[in-house]
């Protein structure tokens, strides 16, 4: 087994953790969808709102959100401008896609650590939400934990990218993620 296969294969398993990640934050958002259903159909029918709906939507929101980047950006399905490394030669194409490769990286690291920085301020001033009284931070160290995970996710892309550049392959290749058959494959 070289290096390579070792590094497709863990590829292979972090796009299936991702998307069950993934596919877990959607459940949470259908979750949501119905409560948000009931509480306008008691509002409607009985004039009785659900009491905080507001509370959930905004924790529940967050969360989803979260659990979607990692399999955005193990899909390489995260936004790329390459106009510029279109004029360019093979080197420079793939310095430039691991240049992108280490921003996104460096901005998702920053931003794991001041969630995290912002998550345990919420739990030392012991922060609420407004009408059912639920404590927020938990579910903000939630959303951490996805956007940790975020960061292990690109700095894969990172290795991939680098490994391209290193080979002189074209990183193009080594920036599309497998196809859903072979990531299906162990």
């Amino acid at each position: 087994m070289s290096r390579n296969d070792g590094l497709e294969r863990l590829e292979r398993l972090t796009i299936r953790v991702a998307r069950v990640v993934a596919v877990l934050g959607l459940f949470a958002l259908l979750g949501l969808s119905v409560l948000i259903l009931a509480n306008a159909t008691m509002r409607w029918l009985f004039s009785a709102p659900i009491e905080g709906v507001r509370d959930w939507v905004k924790l529940v929101v967050a969360v989803a959100i979260g659990s979607c980047l990692p399999a955005t950006l193990a899909l390489r399905q995260n936004v790329t401008i390459r106009f510029l490394g279109h004029l360019m030669k093979r080197p420079g194409r793939n310095s430039l896609e691991l240049f992108g490769g280490l921003a996104t990286l460096a901005m998702f690291a920053i931003l794991a650590w001041q969630l995290q920085v912002w998550t345990l301020e919420l739990r030392e001033l012991g922060d609420t939400t407004e009408n059912i009284g639920m404590k927020i931070w938990p579910w903000w160290q939630g959303v951490a934990v996805l956007f940790y995970f975020t960061v292990l996710v690109q700095l894969l892309v990172v290795v991939r990218l680098a490994a391209a550049l290193v080979r002189g392959e074209e990183a193009d290749a080594a920036d599309r993620a497998p196809l859903d058959a072979e990531a299906g494959n162990g």
